[in-house]
């Protein structure tokens, strides 16, 4: 079985995205499931988790009714992928307003976490050290929902570790390996970063997102980041993710999804199936099996 862990889907008319500007090209396009359906069928993915990709709740309800099948562009019912889980957002550095959203959405069984666009904060690298967001992720953890988080590098991947050991009962899962950088020096801080965020049994990490300024996307010049995620936090706490339509920028899914496949499958079987399926299900609470019935047929 294969998850992806890390798919988005938008439409500007909806809400504003404003992080997608003209010079994103095809990224301001509408982005539904249905336009990558044929890649995710010729991977064979069983279940995908779309997560935000703006801080309102407009978005976190544009991905619900997506995955619902009440708008246009929704995976066929007779397609082999399934939804099975949104990554929404609520105001984590406001926890009166948080507790509010989240019992908005607690009759939700797809909403699975919580992401905020820290990266894209004005307190990003502060972010995760202010009081008022600790006590945000106090009431995410009594939700039992888990926290993402987006590109953490250079902006707060120091500060993961000490989130991770003030919440050790809220899942945290990191995306896109934290963004490893190409220069040399900074990466060994990066992988110094990974490792101690992973000392927390609580945190779990993605591999995904990985066209990297600097970096050829290749298996190649990816292994040596894909190894430092591997030995510090093992199969069984790394997922795959995809990061469609930010693919787009550079290359297909299909062509993305091949670079991950040549370094997952190059473990043991047993390994790669954890980072194919195992740890996402199990992170956010997803299907260990294909599901019978598609959510996109719900009303």
């Amino acid at each position: 079985m294969i998850i992806d862990s890390h798919m988005h889907v938008w439409d500007t008319s909806v809400t504003d995205y404003d992080w997608i500007t003209p010079e994103f090209g095809v990224l301001n396009e509408v982005h539904t499931p249905s336009r990558n359906a044929e890649a995710l069928a010729a991977c064979g993915v069983d279940q995908v988790v779309l997560v935000q990709a703006e801080d309102s709740i407009a978005d976190t309800e544009h991905m619900i009714n997506t995955a619902y099948g009440r708008l246009d562009g929704a995976l066929p019912p007779a397609h082999p992928t399934s939804i099975t889980g949104i990554v929404g957002w609520v105001q984590l550095d406001d926890p009166a307003a948080a507790s509010e959203q989240l019992e908005r959405f607690s009759d939700e069984p797809l909403i699975k976490g919580v992401r905020h666009l820290i990266h894209r904060d004005p307190r990003a690298e502060e972010w995760l050290r202010l009081d008022s967001v600790h006590a945000g992720l106090d009431v995410l953890t009594a939700s039992g929902l888990v926290l993402d988080l987006p590109d953490a590098w250079p902006w707060f991947a120091r500060d993961i570790a000490a989130t991770a050991g003030r919440h050790p009962d809220l899942p945290i899962v990191i995306d896109h390996l934290a963004k490893p950088p190409a220069d040399q020096q900074d990466w060994h801080e990066w992988a110094r970063c990974l490792h101690d965020s992973a000392a927390h049994a609580n945190t779990v990490i993605k591999v995904s997102g990985l066209h990297l300024e600097g970096i050829p996307y290749t298996a190649e010049a990816l292994a040596p980041s894909f190894e430092v995620a591997l030995e510090a936090f093992g199969p069984d706490r790394m997922m795959y993710g995809g990061d469609w339509p930010m693919t787009r920028l550079t290359d297909d899914y299909v062509k993305t999804f091949d670079v991950l496949a040549e370094m997952i499958n190059s473990l043991t079987d047993s390994e790669s199936e954890a980072i194919w399926s195992g740890t996402a299900a199990r992170t956010y609470g997803l299907p260990e099996a294909r599901p019978t019935a598609h959510p996109t047929n719900a009303g």
